[in-house]
């Protein structure tokens, strides 16, 4: 009766290991947690930029490349452009005044597009494709096409504040027409 109360060394060594290979589970699958949701951040952040201007300067060559779109901003904001009370003229598909965009700048599909004076008072016609706030996780990155309403060739735009989403990059494309990112 004894031995029935006793578990024997054989019970004791496989209960044991049991235990130990059930905790050694837990802590692996809540280890691999942490380090995914830790490491796969920045990795995912990455790669989001990384398709997003791929395929932002995809549409800006089916829209006809740089050049073209500069024409088309220059000629848009000095004879078409009628923006409502705050400058914006286009937002997430919806034109908020009767007149339409040419069809270089709709060939973007812009979610955005206003006219805004930068930090020195230049004019800048703004194209963004990219780059709204989401909440709980990062913005999505910006992208954005700026030409300068100037005579001025080596005129760089600059603003006091980052865009959401946006790294701060602006990189000139032609004469008057940068991209933003």
């Amino acid at each position: 009766m004894d031995s029935a109360k006793k578990p024997n060394l054989t019970e004791k060594i496989l209960s044991t290991t049991v235990r130990i290979f059930l905790i050694l589970f837990v802590l692996y699958f809540l280890l691999m947690f942490f380090i995914s949701s830790s490491l796969s951040w920045p990795i995912l952040r990455a790669l989001e930029r990384k398709h997003i201007y791929a395929s932002s300067r995809e549409q800006v060559e089916k829209a006809g490349g740089w050049k073209s779109i500069e024409q088309a901003c220059l000629n848009f904001s000095t004879n078409g452009f009628n923006p409502n009370q705050s400058g914006i003229y286009y937002f997430h598909g919806h034109h908020l005044t009767t007149n339409s965009l040419p069809p270089t700048i709709d060939l973007l599909q812009p979610m955005f597009i206003r006219k805004e004076n930068d930090k020195n008072g230049v004019s800048i016609f703004q194209i963004q494709l990219h780059g709204i706030h989401r909440t709980g996780t990062f913005d999505e990155p910006y992208y954005g096409i700026f030409v300068v309403c100037t005579n001025r060739s080596d005129y760089i735009p600059e603003f006091g504040f980052h865009f959401v989403g946006s790294q701060g990059i602006i990189e000139r494309k032609g004469d008057l027409v940068f991209e933003v990112r």
